[in-house]
């Protein structure tokens, strides 16, 4: 085998590769050099980006965490806060005194059934077991049944501590204290104020009368709550400016949203009258991290966020690509590494929030209390780049990250690339061009072949081109031409083969039969719903091979059958076969004639004249039996390699059957005749049997006419 080497190659063809490896070299050091300063600048302009990004959305949530501490401490310390819980406590503990009937007890226990744990159980992963959330406490279940079961309906949305049927010195302070309540807590955007007894450990006061509402958080069904192990942190306080900040939680009062707390305690003088408790609602952390929902005027792009990240390693936000287009997301994580049950749940409660894990190494380092940026590969497979950092307040801490996908934050590069690449190309091109014009003059003879070449691809075979060297170009122009030539006349040997072809096939079969050949289509039936046919029978063959001999009767019927053919052609006639002495024929099955019908009589009276000039001339007694019917027929071609084209159908069958007892005559049906009647003289209607159809109206053309 001939190895491709430098030196077997065209002048046009070094010419071209030595430009364009000369470019390609300078385009590609150029490239380089300037690819990786501009990829160390953008990357490090991301980074800082990215980790300021980070350090202003850490101090927005400490900004907000404080903000909730300062809060609630001014608040805890108020006269107001002081006169509230020691009222509400001592109204409270009066309700033991209240009866409770079984029928209040039945309306808890419906509204459970019916109202609360049918809703909760949609918003966990784990639904807790019917009836383990009722109060067992008479005083609970008193507050439940006035303030809950039949209280304002649905359960869950925003409503103030109220009862239309509590008529206890309880429902009375609250009716003249939570006015003022009501009034702090919308002018603060606080959700909640609650109020816990630090002796009992019983909730006193929900001030948006949710089911927490009179229940014990040591012995109750919520004692396992982070709310509840805050309180019990708080209870033994001796600090009226102590606080503690309970993390995240699906919190079931709340039907499974995900609140945090902050609480306090209330001092009266020295003494510890209540422990109160603000609900953290997750939105205005989320808004502080997203920019309110908008990601790009951040400086995030189309791929970046910032979240939070809890003690237990899962999100404490929801994630930006859950909001925008939750099922791509949901599809993203079930390709990713998570579990399915993992991905069931966030699917399940539509929220990140304390339900997908983060367990990369920028999350673990950031609730080290580390701060930092690392390049990863995320659960998804995708690079990206992380900035990370803790938050803290009180004993709690969560990780701040601010992640956008590495290919994003580094698109300015790519589209620098592409800028160089264009030029490099421009380059490239320009020296090709100025190859391809110093070897003009050495390659003009390829150029010419090349367009003759061109042309005989086309079609065009009366190319020659001009051979004027000496070198290899002349034996292959030479070539060529002969070539040319021997393509000239193959192609002028197959069309001549085509035609004559195609005329065999015209002769031997109707236009609608050559088409089947042509197409391919042989096994094919064709459904014609009007056509006429006619059926000649030539009687008086059988006794001439006596009397002119066998060679010569043959010649008589092969004139006969050539001049009816020229007959039917003149009439629009198409004929389908002949059998021996008889012949079908038919008329509008290719074409569509209109008139078909008028068409066959008068082919059949030429085929009547032209058995008389037969007679006359050859001196023999023929006798031509024609039938003629119109109406639908099938046809198609009959036979494997050797094949003939037929009609079948009651049509023709009719036609085929019509005989005269041995007399020159044409016989027309009903159909035919009620066509051509104003056309053609007929005679009186006669009847006859047809074999296989019964008897048949048949009418005869008038004697002069037909004999």
């Amino acid at each position: 085998m001939r190895r491709l080497s430098f030196n077997s190659l065209s002048v046009r063809s070094k010419l071209i590769l030595a430009f364009v490896l000369l470019t390609l070299l300078g385009v590609s050091v150029v490239t380089w050099i300037g690819y990786t300063s501009a990829r160390a600048s953008l990357r490090a302009a991301a980074e800082h980006q990215l980790m300021g990004l980070q350090r202003s959305k850490s101090a927005l949530v400490k900004t907000i965490l404080i903000s909730s501490r300062n809060t609630i401490l001014r608040m805890s310390a108020s006269r107001f806060a002081e006169n509230a819980s020691e009222e509400l406590k001592a109204a409270y503990r009066q309700l033991d005194r209240e009866p409770v009937t079984a029928g209040m007890k039945a309306e808890v226990d419906r509204f459970y059934r019916e109202e609360f744990e049918p809703v909760l159980a949609k918003r966990l992963t784990a639904s807790p077991a019917e009836g383990s959330l009722v109060p067992r406490n008479s005083t609970g279940l008193y507050l439940h049944y006035h303030y809950l079961a039949t209280g304002p309906k649905p359960y869950g949305v925003k409503r103030w501590t109220q009862s239309a049927t509590d008529g206890s010195a309880y429902a009375k302070a609250v009716a003249r204290l939570s006015p003022e309540l009501i009034s702090e807590v919308e002018r603060l955007g606080l959700d909640n104020i609650m109020l816990v007894d630090p002796e009992t450990m019983d909730v006193f006061f929900s001030l948006d009368q949710s089911a927490i509402l009179g229940t014990n958080l040591l012995t109750g069904p919520y004692a396992t709550s982070n709310l509840s192990a805050m309180v019990q942190s708080l209870r033994n306080s001796q600090n009226e400016d102590d606080y503690k900040v309970a993390d995240f939680e699906f919190f079931r009062p709340a039907l499974g949203t995900p609140e945090a707390f902050v609480g306090t305690p209330i001092f009266v003088g020295t003494r510890m009258s209540a422990i109160m408790v603000l609900s953290l609602p997750n939105g205005p952390i989320a808004r502080a991290l997203s920019g309110n929902g908008e990601w790009e005027a951040e400086g995030l792009g189309k791929t970046g966020e910032v979240y939070l990240v809890g003690p237990d390693q899962t999100m404490r936000t929801n994630s930006r690509f859950l909001i925008e287009d939750r099922e791509s997301f949901i599809q993203l994580l079930r390709n990713s590494t998570l579990t399915s049950s993992t991905v069931d749940a966030v699917e399940m409660l539509d929220t990140t929030i304390l339900t997908l894990p983060v367990k990369h190494a920028a999350a673990t380092s950031a609730l080290r209390g580390e701060t930092g940026l690392k390049q990863l590969i995320d659960d998804r497979g995708i690079p990206v780049l992380i900035a990370y950092g803790p938050v803290d307040l009180d004993s709690l801490r969560w990780g701040v990250i601010a992640r956008i996908y590495e290919a994003e934050a580094m698109a300015p590069l790519a589209a620098y690339t592409q800028r160089v690449f264009t030029w490099g190309i421009g380059l490239v091109l320009l020296a090709t061009l100025l190859a391809l014009v110093l070897g003009r003059m050495l390659t003009r003879p390829i150029t010419a072949l090349v367009k003759a070449a061109k042309q005989v691809s086309k079609g065009t075979f009366d190319v020659e081109v001009e051979v004027t060297a000496n070198d290899e170009y002349r034996e292959l122009g030479l070539v060529f031409n002969e070539m040319v030539m021997n393509l000239r006349t193959s192609r002028q040997e197959l069309q001549r083969q085509v035609m004559e072809n195609e005329r065999l096939l015209m002769s031997l079969l109707p236009a609608s039969g050559a088409a089947q050949v042509r197409e391919g289509n042989a096994e094919a039936r064709q459904s014609f719903a009007d056509v006429t046919v006619a059926f000649v029978n030539f009687d008086g063959f059988e006794s001439l091979p006596r009397d002119l001999g066998e060679g010569e009767s043959m010649g008589l019927l092969s004139d006969i059958v050539a001049a009816c053919d020229e007959a039917a052609e003149q009439h629009g006639v198409e004929k389908v076969r002949t059998i021996g002495s008889s012949y079908l024929a038919v008329s509008g099955l290719s074409v569509e004639r209109p008139d078909h019908t008028a068409r066959m009589v008068q082919f059949a009276n030429d085929v009547v004249r032209i058995v008389k000039h037969f007679n006359a001339e050859r001196g023999v007694h023929l006798v031509a039996e024609i039938g003629i019917n119109a109406g639908p027929v099938i046809g198609g071609l009959v036979g494997g390699r050797k094949f003939i084209y037929d009609l079948w159908g009651d049509t023709v069958r009719l036609a085929r059957g019509i005989e005269s007892g041995g007399r020159m005559s044409i016989l027309v049906t009903r159909p035919v005749y009620d066509r051509v009647r104003d056309l053609v003289p007929f005679g009186s209607v006669t009847h006859a049997n047809v074999r296989g159809m019964g008897p048949v109206e048949l009418f005869s053309l008038l004697e002069e006419v037909a004999v």
